[in-house]
């Protein structure tokens, strides 16, 4: 009895397609005049050695989207250019270009950090993939992050010299800690996070819940803050009280006229034949006993932090003040 070989015959199809799709293929890539990495390295050995150390150059074939591999995946067919030696008949992706460099890049960053690269504010600004990026060398930048961003931004550069400052400049931050510049769902090129939650990411200690709120911490912490750099203390937008009376009224005895002249310091008020003579001085060593016009301005328009020190928010009822808790003084 004869053995059926149409089954055997069935199951090589695939195999033969395959083996009919990669001559296809092949003849299609000579035709082309793509000429290989091999060749590309005769000339350019030390671009073939710097390449060695990155993402690129170990990269398998697999990993490209097309059947073009190595330099030309990028440079575009290299026969003309290998020929001629012209370097005019090579593509070469140039900042000068603009967003027309990118067009090699994107064909294979089209995930990932990149996904919404279309989108974001460097690719309406006409930015170059290489104008921040050096794909044959091991760092994959053309300087360190810090020079490279504030060649630009120079604003916050500026910002960052102020006496207030996240410690970019002392390399204890880089920019990519809180902005994603290869995308832009958040204003401001926000990494991933609102910009509330990005603060609240490294200062957990101001995340709350907090019984007594303060709207502004629950909205947007630059409503406050600088977070560049600012003259006033701990990246404030303007110095205390003036930040504060943005919102809030200032308290009714910054009107109030204050005597002239000398006073008793509180403790000589109290019953002396039970605390004694002595007790006032004690207790309130240092303590002016001077009284100017000024006096109510200068303690209730100075840091409004000074009593109102838990400005973020606070779980403790504060019953001994009229404020209750809501008014943060702990």
């Amino acid at each position: 009895m004869k053995r059926c070989t149409i089954p055997r015959f069935i199951a090589l199809v695939p195999v033969l397609l395959g083996l009919v799709g990669l001559l296809t293929a092949s003849a299609a890539w000579a035709a082309a005049g793509y000429v290989g990495t091999e060749t590309c390295l005769e000339c350019h050995d030390d671009v073939g050695a710097g390449m060695a150390s990155t993402v690129h150059g170990r990269l398998a074939e697999y990993q490209y989207p097309t059947d073009v591999h190595g330099c030309e995946s990028c440079h575009g067919p290299g026969e003309d250019h290998v020929e001629n030696e012209d370097p005019a008949m090579i593509g070469m992706p140039k900042a000068a270009m603009g967003e027309a460099a990118n067009d090699a890049c994107l064909v294979c960053h089209q995930t990932g950090v990149t996904l919404d690269w279309a989108t974001g504010s460097h690719a309406m600004g006409d930015v170059a993939c290489v104008s921040c990026h050096s794909v044959h060398d091991g760092t994959m930048l053309v300087e360190s992050q810090e020079k490279l961003c504030f060649s630009c931004h120079q604003d916050k550069k500026a910002s960052m010299s102020l006496p207030s400052h996240h410690p970019v400049k002392e390399g204890l931050m880089a920019c990519t800690d809180c902005h994603d510049v290869h995308g832009d769902n958040y204003a401001g090129l926000m990494a991933g996070e609102t910009s509330r939650e990005l603060c609240l990411g490294c200062h957990t200690q101001h995340r709350g819940p907090f019984i007594f709120e303060h709207s502004p911490v629950e909205e947007d912490c630059m409503i406050c803050h600088d977070p560049h750099g600012a003259v006033a203390d701990n990246l404030l937008m303007q110095n205390e009280p003036f930040l504060c009376l943005q919102c809030h009224q200032p308290h009714f005895h910054t009107a109030l006229m204050s005597a002239e002249g000398e006073f008793d310091i509180p403790g000589r008020m109290w019953d002396t034949e039970t605390y004694g003579d002595d007790v006032s001085s004690d207790a309130y060593a240092g303590w002016s006993n001077e009284s100017h016009s000024d006096s109510f301005k200068r303690s209730m328009l100075t840091k409004c932090s000074q009593c109102h020190m838990s400005v973020h928010g606070t779980d403790l009822p504060s019953q001994s003040i009229p404020g209750q808790g809501r008014a943060l003084n702990r």
